[in-house]
């Protein structure tokens, strides 16, 4: 295959994203239910998936997990917003900040995805707009809600870790010179 084959390709891949986004913002704005559940579970299922897998990792116990677009009214009474999906657990002092965060979680994985798939894949068309269709999903997904950062920064988690930080990095200046058996 020829290299310009293949810059031609990525180029089409681009393409895709960007209309992708484009004709996902056009179809959310009709409020047709098929397309909502569509969206809904392509950009919600990799984002509560990470919050359940955290929330069992961190001791949250997850109890509910939820891919169901709901349409509500928002806080100002105004319009309509559509919740898309949602995972209940046990949220602590300890995990409340992992599990709100999760997400981000998601762009280490695009990042391994990024620098491994055409170890695995051949370098065809259908091959690179599925690279970057996986790519656009796993970064979308990463991205955390409002209600994400509430929970983060709720429970003064990030006074913990930031606790456990700073102690490791004192830890680690403190003995980074020191070696056994030295006196």
């Amino acid at each position: 295959m020829k290299m310009s084959d293949v810059l031609m390709f990525h180029f089409t891949g681009i393409v895709l994203i960007v209309l992708i986004i484009r004709f996902k913002s056009f179809l959310l704005r009709t409020d047709k239910m098929w397309s909502v559940m569509f969206w809904g579970v392509i950009d919600t299922l990799p984002h509560e998936i990470s919050h359940w897998l955290v929330a069992s990792i961190t001791g949250g116990r997850p109890y509910g997990f939820s891919i169901i677009p709901k349409k509500r009214v928002s806080l100002d009474g105004q319009r309509y917003i559509w919740d898309f999906g949602s995972v209940s657990a046990y949220v602590a002092f300890y995990n409340a900040f992992l599990i709100g965060l999760a997400p981000l979680f998601l762009l280490i994985v695009a990042f391994f995805v990024f620098m491994n798939y055409f170890n695995y894949m051949p370098n065809t068309w259908w091959s690179i707009l599925l690279f970057y269709f996986i790519l656009y999903v796993l970064i979308e997904n990463s991205i955390p809600s409002a209600q994400d950062i509430k929970v983060a920064f709720s429970q003064n988690s990030w006074l913990f870790y930031m606790i456990i930080g700073i102690v490791t990095f004192l830890g680690y200046k403190f003995f980074d010179n020191y070696t056994i058996g030295s006196m």
